[in-house]
C-alpha cells in the first residue's frame, strides 16, 4: 500500500486521498512502476522517492494539531535475561498493553485521551527518541518510557514524520541530526581533535569458546535457503572472497528489505550473526530459530550497551557480524543516514568491514508493501576496510565522520547494471 509512505497526495495535499486508485481532491489517478522506484501520478512520473520528498515539503502539523482515530497503546516491559549462541546473554523486553487511545499531536505536546487514568500528556521536551517499527510508532520520553502506538488504521509514518516536524520546530534553531536513537543535535557535534585514538587502542581479546557456531544443521539449511533463493529470483552474487576466511569481520550492507539479512545469511561464504530489532524475539518460535541462527536482540529505538556488547563478543568470539548501518530498513528507496552508534561500533571494534551492496531488494519487498514481486536481485561483497580501530573515548567527531564517508562510499560502488 504506497499511502503509508504517500499519506498525503503530492500534487494537491489532499489527505485522506486514495480511493480506488485516484484522488479524491483533484483526481489524479497513481500507478506505480513495476520496479517499485517510480510512480505516476496525474500522467507525470517520477521516484517514490521524489514523491515522498513531495509529500514531506508539505505542512505536517496542522492549524489546530494533529488528531487520530483510536490506537493502540503499550509500554515497554522488562523481561528476564536469556542465554543465547556463543555465550552471549541478553535482556528482552516486551510490550504491555494499556489500552486504546486519541492522540492529539501540538506544537509542544503529545496529548493521549482514553486510558485508565484519564488524558495524559507527553511535553515535546520530554521526548528522548522517535522512530516507527511496521505501523507502530514508538516514542522514548524521560517521564514514561518507551510507549508504542500502534495504527490500525491510516499511517503510522504519517505519525512519525508530524513528530519529527514538531520536534524540529519546538527546539529551533537547534538542528536535529538523529531522532533515533536519541535525539541528537548539531550544537552536540564537537570538532575533531588531532592525533587522538588509534595507535594506543587495543585489539579485541578473543574470547573462551562456547557455541562460537549456530546450531546442529545450521549449515544444511542455510545452503538449502540459497538453493531457495537462486531458484525464485534472478540472483546474481559476486565478492564473496571478500569475506575473510576466517577471523573476525563485520558485514555491513545496505537496507530496503526484510529480506536482506535472509539474503546475506544465506549467501555469505561463512555464517553470520545479525543483531536483529527486539521485536523479532516475541514469538517462542521465532525466538528459538533466530537463537539456532546465532542473531541477538537490540532495542533499536533507544540506546543499547547490552547489544553493543554482544556485537563486541561476537567479534571477539572470530566470527561474522552482520549489521546495517542505517538501523532501518528505508522506506523510499535511498540510503538512509548511517547511525552514529553503528560507526562507533565499527571504529570500537577494530575488525575488517566488508561493504556489501544490495541492489534491487527495494523492488523486491519495499517496507511500505506487503507483496513480494519477483525482480532481479544483485548482491557485491565488496574488498575489506581495514578502518582505525579506536577506543569510544578516543574518537573524535572527524573519526566517526571519517568511517561514515568511507563506508557508505563503499556500499555506493554502483551494481546497477547488473539489475536494471
Amino acid at each position: 500500500m504506497i499511502q503509508r509512505l504517500l499519506y498525503r497526495c503530492p500534487l494537491c495535499g489532499a489527505e485522506p486521498w486514495l480511493e480506488r486508485g485516484r484522488c479524491r481532491g483533484c483526481g489524479a489517478s497513481i500507478k506505480v512502476g513495476p520496479d517499485r522506484y517510480t510512480a505516476t501520478i496525474g500522467g507525470e512520473t517520477d521516484t517514490v522517492a521524489g514523491w515522498y520528498a513531495a509529500v514531506r515539503r508539505l505542512d505536517r502539523l496542522p492549524e489546530g494539531g494533529l488528531a487520530s482515530a483510536l490506537v493502540r497503546v503499550s509500554r515497554e516491559s522488562r523481561e528476564k535475561p536469556r542465554s543465547l549462541a556463543g555465550g552471549l546473554t541478553a535482556v528482552f523486553y516486551g510490550r504491555r498493553p494499556l489500552g486504546q487511545a486519541k492522540l492529539r499531536l501540538l506544537v509542544d505536546r503529545l496529548e493521549v485521551d482514553g486510558l485508565p487514568g484519564g488524558p495524559d500528556a507527553i511535553g515535546l521536551a520530554d521526548v528522548r527518541a522517535v522512530t516507527i517499527e511496521s505501523n507502530t510508532v514508538i516514542v522514548d520520553s524521560r517521564s514514561r518510557g518507551v510507549l508504542f502506538f500502534d495504527f490500525p488504521r491510516g499511517s503510522g509514518k504519517r505519525w512519525e514524520d508530524a513528530l519529527d516536524q514538531a520536534l524540529e520546530r519546538f527546539h529551533a534553531p537547534r538542528k536535529i541530526l538523529e531522532f533515533c536513537p536519541r535525539l541528537r543535535f548539531s550544537a552536540e557535534r564537537s570538532p575533531a581533535a588531532p592525533g587522538r585514538g588509534g595507535a594506543d587502542h587495543r585489539p579485541l581479546k578473543r574470547a573462551a569458546r562456547r557455541r562460537e557456531r549456530p546450531g546442529l544443521g545450521f549449515d544444511a539449511v542455510r545452503a538449502l535457503v540459497g538453493w531457495l533463493l537462486r531458484t525464485a529470483f534472478p540472483l546474481r552474487v559476486e565478492g564473496r572472497q571478500h569475506v575473510p576466511s576466517a577471523g573476525p569481520a563485520v558485514l555491513a550492507a545496505n537496507h530496503s528489505s526484510f529480506l536482506d539479512a535472509i539474503f546475506l545469511a544465506a549467501l555469505a561464504p561463512r555464517p553470520v550473526a545479525f543483531m536483529t530489532k527486539n521485536s523479532q524475539f516475541a514469538h517462542p518460535a521465532l525466538f528459538r530459530i533466530l537463537r539456532w541462527a546465532g542473531a541477538f536482540p537490540v532495542r533499536r529505538y533507544t540506546t543499547d550497551p547490552v547489544a553493543v556488547h554482544n556485537a563486541l563478543r561476537v567479534l571477539a568470539q572470530g566470527r561474522v557480524l552482520g549489521l546495517f548501518p542505517e538501523g532501518e530498513r528505508c522506506w523510499d528507496g535511498r540510503m538512509q543516514p548511517f547511525k552514529r552508534t553503528a560507526l562507533r561500533l565499527l571504529l570500537a571494534s577494530g575488525a575488517p568491514v566488508v561493504p556489501v551492496r544490495i541492489a534491487g531488494a527495494y523492488g523486491l519487498m519495499p517496507r511500505w508493501s506487503a507483496r513480494i514481486r519477483r525482480v532481479p536481485v544483485a548482491i557485491r561483497f565488496g574488498a575489506p576496510l581495514n578502518l582505525p580501530a579506536i577506543a569510544p573515548e578516543d574518537q573524535t567527531e572527524g573519526d566517526i565522520a571519517a568511517c561514515g564517508d568511507l563506508l557508505r562510499d563503499a556500499i555506493r560502488q554502483s551494481i546497477d547494471s547488473l539489475v536494471r
